[in-house]
């Protein structure tokens, strides 16, 4: 049997906390899984956590729908512009879900493409994984218009 609970997100610790309680005293060899999806409140906690070059890769991947090109984006930023953002998100996804923000198993939103012909070991750019273009659109938006 399938049975949904569909909380807030993040979901409160303590009503996680008691399912799983009650699910360990039934002893039914249920388990409680917590959605590993992005949602805009997830992506303003994770751009938050993050620096301002960070938050122009971003800006980048959603102006170019969904893919920031890496020689395009070290023109315009400076050659180490790519140095950083990635290590910037990854790490802020770990204390994200060391806080409970989302569940440690959620995918990374980026992922980078292989070297680019032009530089040695440098990334070719970077893609936005499908769908999330919108949702760090809509927490882009919040931020700026949480900052003004």
């Amino acid at each position: 049997m399938d049975i949904r609970i569909t909380l807030p997100d993040p979901p409160p610790p303590e009503i996680i906390a008691a399912v799983t309680n009650l699910l360990d005293r039934i002893g039914s060899g249920a388990t409680v899984t917590t959605g590993a999806d992005w949602t805009a409140d997830r992506a303003v906690k994770l751009l938050r956590d993050t620096n301002p070059r960070t938050l122009l890769f971003v800006e980048a991947a959603v102006e170019g729908n969904g893919w920031v090109d890496g020689p395009a984006f070290r023109a315009k930023w400076g050659d180490s512009a790519l140095r950083g953002p990635s290590q910037s998100i990854t790490k802020a996804i770990k204390r994200g879900a060391e806080q409970g923000h989302w569940p440690a198993d959620i995918p990374p939103p980026f992922r980078p493409t292989t070297p680019d012909k032009e530089g040695w070991s440098k990334t070719g750019g970077y893609y936005l994984a499908d769908g999330l273009v919108p949702i760090f659109r809509e927490a882009l938006t919040i931020l700026k218009e949480q900052n003004s």
